[in-house]
């Protein structure tokens, strides 16, 4: 698990921005934990065979550099000439499909807590995967409010109980992004109380901002001593206007890149967007995802993309030297009476090795497809051994065929847990 630094933790020189950038970290002002190793019991299997998917198509931020480097630089700020071959580090970035906190979910975790919401049962059976990834990042869907509640669900205007955030640290995950079409459905008021909640609970998060002077922050965070920049964004708000242009990110053309670029400015070595974009229902990424998804790789200043919003499993890729995860479909709800698919959920994870030039190349990409239960609601990562037509194989089968791309030679595979 990393934490988060606050606002810059080194400097990139101009000359050397871009994706392959090699200048060093500086001394984070927190120390992370140690990350957690790989468990033993993990298999993998290469998904074959998979089925053609149908192919539906449904101003930046002031930040003066140099008062950033006057903060931070110093010796460790340097460029890198050379890291010797024992010293380079191997970083693995986890990424989830939508938390969406149904009455269903909340009325269970009520009485899992006598009273006070408890999610932690429902969110266990993924513990040990989270865990194991140095960078851990979920998508909190909807906002959150009071502790004491009342609260409330779709289809009224969500509004959360902020327990889960406590959940979602206590399996190990390190950051929540925001941006999504439910973001302000509780206005800013519901803004400020999801990151309150979040930063309780001692996550670090991006997409949405308490203040003015919080959005023109790039999230970074501290993975092995290398800073990581978490940027995330969505494509509307439910027709909802935005009270302050800043309050919460919306996908626009040229934000992305202007945003990484000012990551890369301010330090970062790697860094990941989160975009909520896509055709709900629909598992072939649109033509609106395609587009911005090359946009970013063409940038060079992307190393990681992760999707959510669509509710099923969407496609995972290498485009140029970027990888994508266009949709994770679902991690916690209610949804599958309606459609089995959303009860299906892929959690990802990218490893990135350091190389000599100080720079990050991504060298593996694994899912494990993950099972929604309900009545009791729990998730859980496929087994290695499925029952023939169970709900654990159908999950399997279902996203197998969504998540590889006939053909594709990118190398990312699907994963079932245990052996």
């Amino acid at each position: 698990m990393s934490l988060l630094t606050g606002l810059v933790v080194g400097w990139h020189p101009p000359l050397l921005l871009g994706g392959t950038s090699p200048a060093a970290a500086s001394t984070p002002t927190i120390t992370p934990s140690s990350a957690a190793q790989p468990d033993s019991t993990l298999t993998t299997e290469v998904n074959v065979a998979p089925s053609p998917f149908p192919t539906e198509d449904a101003d930046a931020i002031e930040f003066n550099t140099a008062e950033a480097v006057a903060e931070v630089a110093g010796p460790d700020a340097l460029p890198v000439a050379f890291v010797p071959e024992e010293e380079r580090r191997t970083i693995t970035i986890t990424g989830v499909g939508d938390i969406l906190l149904h009455k269903e979910i909340n009325a269970q975790a009520i009485q899992d807590g006598g009273g006070i919401p408890d999610f932690l049962p429902q969110l266990q059976g993924i513990a040990s995967l989270v865990e194991q990834a140095d960078l851990a990042i979920c998508h909190m869907e909807y906002p959150l409010g009071s502790r004491d509640g009342p609260w409330q669900a779709w289809p009224d205007l969500p509004d959360g109980p902020p327990q889960i955030a406590d959940a979602v640290a206590a399996i190990g995950f390190d950051a929540c992004t925001t941006a999504s079409n439910h973001t302000l459905d509780q206005g800013f008021d519901g803004v400020v109380s999801t990151l309150d909640a979040l930063e309780s609970a001692g996550l670090a998060h991006a997409g949405s901002a308490a203040s003015e002077s919080d959005a023109k922050r790039i999230t970074m965070i501290d993975v092995q001593g290398v800073p990581v920049a978490l940027l995330s964004y969505t494509y509307g708000f439910n027709g909802i206007p935005r009270p302050y242009d800043w309050c919460c990110n919306l996908l626009e053309p040229g934000l992305i890149t202007t945003d990484a670029q000012r990551a890369r400015e301010t330090g970062a070595r790697l860094v990941v967007v989160a975009l909520h974009h896509g055709t709900e229902g629909i598992a072939s990424p649109t033509q609106s995802q395609r587009e911005v998804v090359q946009e970013l790789a063409d940038s060079g200043l992307v190393d990681l993309v992760l999707g959510h919003h669509a509710h099923v499993v969407q496609p995972v890729t290498r485009v140029g030297d970027m990888w994508v995860a266009y949709g994770h479909g679902n991690l916690l709800s209610a949804q599958s009476r309606r459609d089995p698919r959303t009860g299906d959920g892929l959690l990802t994870e990218f490893t990135f090795a350091e190389q000599a030039d100080g720079s990050f190349a991504a060298i593996d990409a694994v899912g494990y497809p993950i099972v929604n239960y309900d009545f009791p609601f729990s998730i859980a990562p496929v087994p290695a051994s499925t029952e023939p037509g169970g709900k654990e194989d159908m999950t399997w089968s279902r996203v197998s065929e969504q998540a590889i791309i006939p053909g594709d030679a990118s190398g990312f595979r699907l994963v079932r847990f245990g052996g």
